[in-house]
C-alpha cells in the first residue's frame, strides 16, 4: 500500500495505491503553518485508522511543507517519505537550461504522460498556474510554459479591482455578457480558451516532430474538463495524472 502525496500551492492531494489500483484518493486545502500533527489526523481519515502503508512518497512545490511531510510520515506510519525531485533518478532527461528549477508537478506528469502513453506528448496542467510540458519522442523533458492559472486569474480581479467580484469558473452562456458576472466568466473562459490554444499550437509547432507523428495532448488539473468543449486538440483528460507519476517515480526510486 503506497501513499502518494502532491503538494500544490492551492491543494494537496493524497492517494492510496494498492499496486497500480488507485483505492482512495482525498483533497486539502494547503496550509504551511498547519502543524504536523493537523495534517497526519486529515491523512488518517483518507487512509483508515487501521490502514497499513508500505511506503509514502511525495512530490512538493512548496518548500515549507517538506519538513511536514517527512515528520508525519515517521510519526504516523513509520515509514520514510520519499521526495521527487529534478534530481531523482528517473531516467527522465532534462533538456533544460536549469534542471534544478523544474517543478516537481511538472518532472511526475512528464514521466506519467510517457509512460502510460508515449511520445510526443504535451501535459496540459489547470493548477494555480496553468502549465505546459513538452515529452519528446524519447522520453526527454523539452520544458513547456507557465502562465496564470484560470481561478487565480478570478480571484486577482476581485482583489485588485473596487468593485469586480469573486465568480466561480463555469463555461458561459454567451460571450457577451448582460451582468458584471458573465462578463468576468466571459472573459475569462473564453479568454483562457483562445490563449491556450494559441499556446499549445505554437508547442506543437516548435517541438517539430519528425516522420509526421502525431503529438499527444493530455489535460489534468481541477479546470480540465471545464475547458475540454473550448479546446479540441485535446486528446484526453487524465485527471490522476500527476498521482499516477508518483506511483510510477517511487517504483522507479525504490
Amino acid at each position: 500500500m503506497l501513499l502518494a502525496i502532491d503538494v500544490g500551492n492551492t491543494n494537496i492531494t493524497l492517494a492510496v495505491f494498492d499496486g497500480e489500483r488507485l483505492r482512495r484518493k482525498r483533497r486539502l486545502e494547503t496550509d504551511p503553518p498547519r502543524s504536523a500533527a493537523r495534517y497526519g489526523r486529515e491523512i488518517l481519515r483518507c487512509v483508515g485508522e487501521n490502514a497499513r502503508i508500505d511506503a509514502v512518497v511525495y512530490g512538493s512545490v512548496v518548500p515549507r511543507l517538506n519538513r511536514v511531510i517527512k515528520e508525519l510520515s515517521l510519526r504516523r506510519f513509520g515509514r520514510r517519505a520519499v521526495a521527487v525531485t529534478p534530481h531523482s533518478p528517473l531516467g527522465v532527461r532534462l533538456r533544460v537550461d536549469r534542471p534544478s528549477e523544474v517543478g516537481a508537478d511538472r518532472l511526475l506528469n512528464s514521466l506519467a504522460v510517457y509512460r502510460m502513453h508515449g511520445g510526443p506528448a504535451i501535459v496540459l496542467d489547470f493548477g494555480t498556474a496553468a502549465t505546459f510540458d513538452c515529452v519528446s519522442t524519447k522520453g526527454d523533458y523539452l520544458g513547456g510554459a507557465i502562465l496564470p492559472g484560470p481561478e487565480l486569474s478570478s480571484r486577482a480581479l476581485a482583489l485588485y479591482t473596487a468593485k469586480l467580484p469573486r465568480v466561480e469558473m463555469r463555461r458561459p452562456r454567451r460571450v457577451i455578457g448582460k451582468n458584471t458576472v458573465e462578463c468576468i466568466q466571459a472573459g475569462l473562459y473564453h479568454g483562457y480558451a483562445g490563449m491556450i490554444s494559441h499556446v499549445l499550437d505554437k508547442s506543437i509547432k516548435e517541438m517539430k516532430v519528425r516522420g509526421g507523428r502525431r503529438v499527444t495532448v493530455i489535460a489534468t488539473g481541477g479546470l480540465a474538463r471545464v475547458f475540454l468543449r473550448e479546446i479540441p486538440r485535446i486528446d484526453r483528460v487524465e485527471q490522476d495524472l500527476t498521482l499516477h507519476g508518483l506511483r510510477l517515480a517511487y517504483g522507479i526510486i525504490c
